[in-house]
């Protein structure tokens, strides 16, 4: 079996879980129309484009992080399952399977961002086109260390309650990180060390330049970029770092 074989079969049967693909992709549209079309803010002007696309990009990105958590939580979980075993049988190596991986959490978290935008394209959101599309490329890309994420919580718990407790803990963490509504400028401090602060500020920085919405004061402050890209990969380098130490310990007890 060649690895593009194994890659479609994998993500045939990823995108099989209907309910949890669906999950990732209406829930971040919902929250874009709750917190951004909805709102009389929606239409505010900012830099190039508006307050609504603000919003958009930081629900994308959320829809985008929560898929690639939810791939590599049920990989792990897999490994115990005959799936797992089915796999150890195949004559891949691991980098084409680790790509393979890859591959199929770009194409899960491809799928809400673009539902996120699509949503955007029918509303208030507006910015200029080559902006819209490098914040959304980028709201793909910046969902992928958060595979790490997912797998750490797989390795923590190795049960299907491990997707779970992961996204629910995304959502609190959304919000603390400024993605999904502006905070007070006293809790900006807070924020700007939560993993989604990287993610949500690296995606809007094309359209923003640094903004960032706070629900106090002036109503904006602005962020250097360097913020948003030590945060990142900080946060990349710690659930990484996390997911070694959680495998090894988990060898040594076989």
């Amino acid at each position: 079996m060649n690895i593009a074989a194994f890659t479609l079969i994998d993500l045939r049967r990823t995108l099989a879980d209907r309910s949890g693909v669906v999950f990732s992709v209406i829930l971040p549209v919902v929250f874009y129309l709750l917190f951004g079309a909805m709102q009389d803010y929606a239409e505010a002007p900012l830099n190039d484009g508006n307050t609504a696309a603000y919003v958009m990009i930081g629900m994308a990105v959320y829809g985008g992080v929560v898929a690639a958590c939810a791939t590599t939580g049920n990989v792990v979980v897999e490994q115990s399952t005959g799936w797992g075993r089915q796999l150890a049988l195949t004559p891949l190596p691991t980098p084409a399977m680790l790509a393979s991986k890859g591959v199929i959490i770009l194409v899960r978290a491809l799928l809400p961002v673009l539902a996120v935008n699509i949503a955007g394209l029918f509303t208030q959101a507006d910015m200029p086109a080559g902006e819209w599309i490098t914040c959304a490329v980028l709201a793909v890309v910046v969902a992928l260390p958060f595979g790490f994420y997912g797998m750490m919580f797989g390795l923590l718990f190795r049960s299907e309650s491990a997707v779970s407790i992961s996204s629910t803990a995304l959502v609190i963490l959304s919000f603390i990180g400024n993605a999904f509504s502006p905070l007070p400028e006293f809790l900006m401090g807070l924020s700007r060390f939560t993993p989604l602060y990287g993610a949500s500020s690296l995606a809007r920085y094309p359209l923003t330049d640094g903004i960032q919405a706070i629900s106090d004061g002036t109503g904006t402050v602005t962020d250097p970029l360097w913020y948003a890209v030590v945060n990142v990969i900080a946060w990349t380098l710690v659930f990484s770092g996390a997911c070694a130490v959680l495998s090894r310990r988990q060898k040594e007890r076989k």
